[in-house]
């Protein structure tokens, strides 16, 4: 009786530690893509989230460790969408690609960015504050995975130029970054664009799935060696 009161006990204790902890992981994305790392502050973040300062250095110990965690998070959210889509192709190792596949892994691959950062905006604009600090922070956060995902990457690049579907004078790795930069590049230029276009329509679900449509058809032209 006394251990099933413990149990019970710490159930509510557990559940409302996860409710803090979400409260200020999302705080923390509002101020983190708001702001950057450098410019986002403890306080206001956990006045936003609604608890006390000393609470996030208990969960998360200091500013870093609050944003390594949401980076993880981040990866493990990304990842979870795009290792099966290589895995799907790859597999063993066995069979031929085919140029369906690298069609195939192209769109899926480009799809799934651009839906991530469709339904998370706020980390195409972390990942921005990233690339203006020099990706400082993001290079001191641990992969949330220890699946190589750009050697593998890289080995349906090569298998796809070895059986003549990928062009050969393509270097893999530039070919590689420039396809995963595209989408995150289109998403934090959208106020621009609609600067530069006053009278087309960016941000409805309607456009960015035409972008999405337009971006992936643009790399595989300039991709396969036969189109």
């Amino acid at each position: 009786m006394i251990e099933e009161r413990k149990q019970t006990d710490k159930r509510p204790r557990e559940r409302d530690s996860e409710v803090a902890r979400e409260a200020i992981l999302h705080a923390a994305e509002e101020a983190f893509a708001a702001h950057g790392f450098s410019g986002a502050r403890v306080d206001a973040i956990a006045e936003a989230a609604g608890y006390n300062k000393a609470l996030i250095f208990h969960y998360f110990g200091d500013k870093l460790g609050l944003y390594r965690a949401l980076m993880s998070r981040t990866k493990e959210q990304l990842f979870a969408r795009l290792i099966p889509n290589v895995e799907h192709v790859l597999g063993d190792g066995t069979r031929d690609v085919t140029a369906a596949d690298v069609r195939a892994f192209a769109a899926d691959t480009i799809g799934m960015v651009f839906d991530f950062y469709a339904e998370h905006p706020n980390n195409a604009r972390i990942l921005a504050w990233e690339a203006a600090e020099g990706w400082r922070m993001f290079s001191v956060c641990a992969p949330a995975t220890p699946y190589n995902w750009s050697g593998r990457v890289r080995e349906l690049i090569a298998r796809g130029q070895a059986a003549g579907i990928v062009r050969r004078d393509l270097d893999p790795v530039i070919l590689f970054t420039t396809v995963m930069s595209l989408p995150l590049i289109h998403f934090v230029s959208l106020p621009r664009f609609q600067l530069m276009f006053p009278d087309t329509e960016f941000t409805t679900p309607a456009a960015l799935a035409h972008a999405c449509e337009q971006i992936t058809e643009l790399v595989l032209r300039g991709t396969l060696a036969h189109n």
